[in-house]
């Protein structure tokens, strides 16, 4: 993950509204590189089950994560699976200075 990308928590956290476990989720998802279910992140940053599905809702929500169902053909809940979106550092620079013209504006 880019410096850049990390130096930017406070921004990104103001600009989607966003908490710091949010933040962290989205900067794991992006170190990973890889689609993990709530229960594996949950055990990474050792952190509950309940606020990483909240977290991912959140980042969901702002178009940062998607979340996909699994292929497995087993009976009972179907299983997800979360990564970042495609290009997610260009979205979140797009979207940076979106809200920073907006905020100028109101200025």
């Amino acid at each position: 993950m880019s410096e850049k990308l990390k130096d930017a928590k406070d921004v990104i956290r103001c600009c989607y509204k966003l908490s710091d476990t949010d933040i962290d989720c989205l900067f794991k998802l992006i170190e990973l590189n890889r689609a993990v279910t709530s229960d594996e992140l949950s055990q990474i940053m050792k952190v509950s089950k309940t606020t990483i599905e909240n977290s991912l809702k959140r980042l969901i929500d702002v178009g940062l994560v998607v979340r996909d169902k699994s292929d497995d053909k087993k009976i009972g809940r179907p299983k997800y699976y979360y990564s970042v979106i495609k290009n997610v550092t260009n979205k979140i620079k797009e979207d940076l200075l979106n809200c920073s013209k907006k905020m100028q504006i109101s200025l």
